[in-house]
């Protein structure tokens, strides 16, 4: 059985030719300024609350989790779509 690093690897080779330069520089940027926020440094452990965010839902519309967990406990999902 292959490790996540071997599989992560696999992924990267696999999809490397599929993304415009465009998408590419976004992407980098975007890491770029999650290490200057030094996001990498400090990752929720089991049991830490998560910071309040606002994100699009399924249909594009943003919700922010202040107000939905007023209605209640709040599961979030991320899932990876085919673009």
């Amino acid at each position: 059985m292959k490790t996540l690093q071997e599989q992560l690897q696999g992924i990267k080779a696999k999809t490397a030719g599929m993304m415009t330069p465009e998408i590419e520089a976004a992407m980098k940027k975007g890491f770029e300024q999650l290490r200057e926020k030094n996001v990498p440094d400090r990752p929720l452990k089991v049991g830490d609350a998560a910071p309040a965010f606002s994100l699009p839902d399924a249909q594009g519309e943003m919700v922010d989790s202040r107000t939905l967990l007023k209605q209640g406990p709040l599961v979030v999902l991320f899932y990876r779509g085919k673009w």
